[in-house]
């Protein structure tokens, strides 16, 4: 099956059940290299993960970055940071609870906000933690990562009740 025919039946599989799409084309991000970042694309339903820095990770994140916990706030992650993770955390088994996947899919239903690549990064496990910063969740401990879908699906709420 070709590539261009895997992603369109992808892409209706993702319709068809509702889900928001979201297509990440090129490297993995964890293969990615700082010289070799994504090349953001805006084709209607389709969005790429932009080019950024290198974000933190739980070996080099800055002192103050990670609270008591060993877990990064979620207090500047925007609505569309909020519902990318959601999307990751439900989406790698970190909550059973369906609150996560209701609540980010009634976060990817606001204006913008499946559009935003705040939400691209959010569906790779990227956490921003303001507009210029990011940390890579998924270089903490499965329970760690678990604590942070929780701590985010703690802040949906607001989140919904904000334009």
């Amino acid at each position: 099956m070709s590539g261009s025919c895997l992603v369109s039946k992808l892409a209706a599989a993702l319709a068809v059940s509702s889900c928001v799409g979201l297509i990440a084309l090129g490297t993995p991000a964890h293969a990615q290299t700082d010289t070799q970042p994504p090349v953001p694309s805006h084709a209607p339903g389709k969005l790429v993960v932009p080019r950024t820095a290198p974000p933190m990770t739980a070996a080099n994140a800055a002192p103050g970055v990670l609270d008591y916990d060993g877990i990064p706030t979620v207090e500047g992650a925007s609505a569309a940071n909020v519902a990318g993770l959601m999307a990751y955390c439900y989406g790698h088994n970190l909550t059973t609870d369906t609150t996560v996947r209701v609540l980010g899919r009634k976060l990817a239903r606001k204006p913008g906000v499946s559009t935003n690549p705040a939400y691209a990064w959010g569906g790779v496990g990227r956490l921003m933690l303001d507009k210029n910063t990011m940390f890579d969740v998924t270089t903490l401990k499965p329970r760690l990562q678990a604590a942070v879908c929780s701590r985010s699906a703690l802040r949906g709420p607001d989140l919904l009740n904000t334009k």
